[in-house]
């Protein structure tokens, strides 16, 4: 909070996350393969039978009992195994 105070940067940044949430259509189907992961104490939170509705091919799910918003931050290592296990995922599925 401190850094978009004394940039004066937070109304840009609330912005970008307004516009992208009201952007997204409802409608949109995703059907190739896709690596989904949702932690447990996100500002948002996905449950599977959620995602199964826009995305049609989900080829790993995890929902880690750690992690929030920035996984990255909070728990790099386990963050890049994740993401280096769906992406593998996503490429065995896509041959």
């Amino acid at each position: 909070m401190t850094l978009y105070w004394l940039t004066a940067t937070g109304a840009s940044a609330a912005r970008i996350s307004l516009e992208s949430h009201q952007s997204l259509d409802p409608d949109l189907r995703v059907t190739v393969p896709a690596a989904l992961t949702t932690y447990a104490h996100d500002i948002e939170k996905h449950p599977r039978p959620w995602a199964e509705e826009r995305f049609r091919y989900i080829v790993r799910w995890r929902a880690p009992e750690a992690g929030g918003h920035f996984p990255a931050l909070e728990m790099p290592g386990e963050f890049v195994r994740d993401l280096r296990e769906g992406l593998a995922a996503v490429l065995a599925a896509s041959r």
